[in-house]
């Protein structure tokens, strides 16, 4: 009887264990979805001037790094001097960006642990002015949340209908 009764909670403790590990399980649709949103997030963070938020997006290793290719561009390289420079600079200027941006023509790879997301972001500054950019991020995944590790931003004219910095599927 006390076997029954093992082979029984055996088969109910796998059971619960393959239904979890199903729920778990994201597609590959889920995932690229929750990359935008983490990519979106870290930018409106960003643009609240929230470091807080804005370094939860974020990996704390050396392995970190931002590059902008513009012409006030800049390269920073690990956590700790990336962190360092955005703190000082969010309390020095804590008013929050009021230009609007807008994600497009995304084109995202991933792996279990990997993730590059690749896409053109626009911002219109309140009296109408556009910038344009081609970026990318790659993030890792640690403890389970995806952690951004390299952020680059190439700027160009929006005149220059001819930039292909990323060629698009």
């Amino acid at each position: 009887m006390n076997k029954y009764i093992l082979v029984i909670c055996v088969a109910i403790l796998l059971a619960c264990q393959q239904e979890q590990a199903q729920q778990k399980t994201l597609s590959s649709e889920d995932v690229k979805e929750n990359l935008k949103a983490i990519v979106e997030g870290e930018t409106f963070a960003y643009m609240k001037k929230d470091y807080k938020k804005w370094a939860s997006y974020w990996d704390k290793s050396s392995d970190v790094l931002r590059l902008d290719v513009s012409p006030t561009g800049f390269v920073q390289r690990g956590w700790e001097e990336s962190s360092k420079n955005l703190e000082v600079f969010f309390m020095d200027h804590p008013e929050p960006i009021t230009s609007t941006f807008e994600n497009t023509n995304y084109l995202i790879f991933h792996d279990g642990n990997l993730a590059w997301v690749a896409f053109d972001q626009t911002w219109t500054t309140e009296s109408g002015e556009k910038s344009v950019a081609k970026a990318t991020i790659t993030l890792i995944k640690k403890a389970g949340d995806w952690k951004m590790v390299s952020y680059t931003a190439i700027q160009y004219e929006t005149e220059d209908e001819n930039v292909d910095t990323l060629e698009r599927e």
